[in-house]
């Protein structure tokens, strides 16, 4: 509809299309209906191969783009290897299909909604009688601009890149080992024997794990490094990011969740901070993806590996109704000495000291992120005083620093972006895991049934 002057922009395609239609077939009847943006996607038209065959004895034949006064035509890119691969289009096609009835064509049309949105809209002419044929069709782009390849990067979902290679060894996640033993044996076991498990119950095999703890205990190192085992093992691995401008919304969560059910592979999905993800409207939805009316039905299983900093956001009976979430691991503060002498000196590289180990009984209960911030610190002030090593006063100053830094309240380091990167010059893969957050308040609320 229109209001004075402006017309929506769906209606300037529509109106663009059907003259366009008249142009071509004259007064051939033909059905407008909306479309998928996945039908404009290069990748989808490079991979459906001429002569598919389709429903009702029909076939692709090829397509062709054709001028639109309405759109100029414009392409995204990813660089998945060595090369780069057109993506995301938008602009006019002309799809021509086989029939024993007679060829046929069908008329598609897709725009940006606007300079600020990066939605696609997109309308689509059709003959009546061939709707069912091209319905298969907008599956089949569907399907394929969904499935990620296998390959040794993480396949993101939101966020400034397509794809991430995580860096993070399993070796190199300094946590309990007990407790990194059971993660990893969880997913073994899930992917070798749990999936035909779930299929002789005719379940879903959707495994949940959530990964609750305090900001920078390393929930994220470990989801880094979890997604380097999965990639070794040649599972594809999926990361939801909240670091464009859609931020933290759930139609990502739902774009993974197609991903994991047409990937072909066994799919490690993570999302991070899922509490975010929690908004007022979405509430009944992710309800229904962890109850399994929603879950993706993968038949080769997916495991997603969720976490969160503020448990307490999560309604109680998503722990306590089996099902919602398979298990929750506490990810604890540094429990003993010996854990935070590995971690001071994996931080502190090569200029760690013997003596610095007078300082580990301080940091016993404090975070990965604080200890990781220490060695930082330390060996910032030795580099400002020209010093080519930490000495131990310097080391204990730094301590002394921070920790007054969090008695004030203040934020141990500045609030963290979602979504990948690497401000850790330790990498850990997904980069930006163990800042640390003072905001116990979200703009989310409890689940409830």
């Amino acid at each position: 509809m229109t209001s004075g002057q402006w017309t929506m922009r769906y209606e300037r395609l529509a109106i663009w299309a059907q003259a366009e239609w008249k142009q071509r077939h004259g007064d051939q009847p033909f059905q407008l209906v909306w479309a998928s943006e996945s039908c404009g996607n290069q990748l989808a038209q490079s991979r459906i191969n001429e002569q598919r065959r389709l429903r009702n004895r029909a076939h692709f034949i090829n397509v062709e783009q054709i001028p639109c006064d309405q759109v100029i035509p414009i392409s995204e890119y990813t660089v998945p290897g060595r090369k780069a691969v057109l993506g995301e289009s938008v602009g006019a096609f002309v799809f021509r299909f086989g029939h024993p009835a007679g060829d046929f064509e069908v008329l598609y049309v897709s725009s940006y909604y606007r300079d600020d949105d990066p939605n696609i809209v997109a309308v689509v002419l059709v003959p009546p009688e061939q709707l069912d044929v091209w319905v298969h069709f907008e599956s089949l782009c569907n399907e394929v601009v969904r499935r990620p390849s296998r390959r040794q990067d993480v396949y993101i979902i939101g966020g400034t890149n397509a794809y991430f290679k995580p860096t993070v060894d399993w070796d190199e996640v300094i946590l309990p080992q007990s407790l990194k033993d059971d993660l990893r044996s969880d997913m073994e076991a899930f992917f070798k024997e749990g999936v035909p498990i779930y299929q002789e119950l005719n379940l879903a095999p959707f495994r949940k794990l959530l990964l609750v703890g305090p900001p920078g205990t390393g929930k994220t190192m470990l989801c880094a490094a979890m997604a380097r085992l999965a990639l070794k093992k040649k599972r594809v691995v999926v990361y939801v990011s909240g670091a464009d401008d859609d931020g933290a919304s759930f139609h990502k969560i739902h774009h993974a969740l197609n991903v994991v059910a047409n990937a072909g592979y066994p799919v490690l999905l993570i999302v991070e901070e899922i509490d975010v993800y929690l908004r007022k409207d979405d509430k009944a939805r992710i309800l229904n993806v962890l109850d399994g009316l929603e879950s993706p039905n993968n038949p080769r299983g997916a495991l997603l590996l969720a976490t969160t900093n503020y448990p307490e956001v999560i309604d109680e009976r998503i722990a306590k109704r089996p099902g919602r979430m398979d298990r929750i691991l506490f990810i604890p503060p540094i429990q003993d000495e010996k854990l935070a002498a590995q971690m001071l000196e994996h931080y502190m590289g090569p200029q760690w000291r013997a003596e610095h180990g007078e300082v580990v009984p301080h940091l016993v209960g404090q975070t990965g992120a604080f200890v990781r911030e220490v060695a930082l610190h330390a060996r910032m002030l030795a580099a400002h005083l020209n010093r080519r090593f930490v000495d131990l006063p310097t080391l204990r100053q730094s301590i002394s620093s921070l920790s007054n830094q969090l008695s004030t309240g203040d934020d141990l380091m500045p609030r963290r972006i979602m979504g990948f990167g690497n401000s850790s010059p330790h990498g850990n893969g997904f980069g930006v895991a163990d800042a640390a957050e003072s905001e116990p308040a979200r703009e989310v609320e409890a689940l409830d049934e």
